[in-house]
């Protein structure tokens, strides 16, 4: 599988958001190669003021959100509270035969926002 990385975080972000950050790709990573079918996946990490967002895309088989969140899988349930513990937010927007896109907002906290502008 070809992963198409794109990133643009000048800071060094908290661990926690880090490790939140790793895992949930890992996830999308994992739930992308086993469901959709796809030979490559986009990824984005971007800095934005006061958030980081990572963007994970695949033109893959794409599934009914609402079906799987009532489904027994773990994945998407493991995501959305790793992100709940750093007070992000989670987007999961995805159509059968349309692919799928995770959005994924973590807040970088103003203390450590203040300290990088600092220097």
């Amino acid at each position: 599988m070809e992963i198409d990385c794109k990133q643009d975080v000048r800071s060094t972000l908290p661990t926690e958001i880090g490790i939140c950050l790793f895992r949930v790709l890992q996830q999308a990573l994992d739930n992308s190669a086993k469901h959709s079918r796809v030979k490559r996946i986009e990824v984005q990490l971007r800095e934005e003021p006061s958030q980081v967002h990572l963007v994970v895309t695949d033109l893959g088989r794409g599934f009914d959100v609402e079906t799987v969140k009532q489904g027994k899988g773990l994945g998407l349930t493991s995501m959305q509270e790793r992100v709940r513990l750093v007070n992000g937010t989670i987007g999961i927007e995805s159509r059968p035969m349309c692919g799928t896109t995770i959005h994924v907002r973590v807040p970088i906290d103003s203390k450590f926002e203040a300290e990088r502008l600092a220097g």
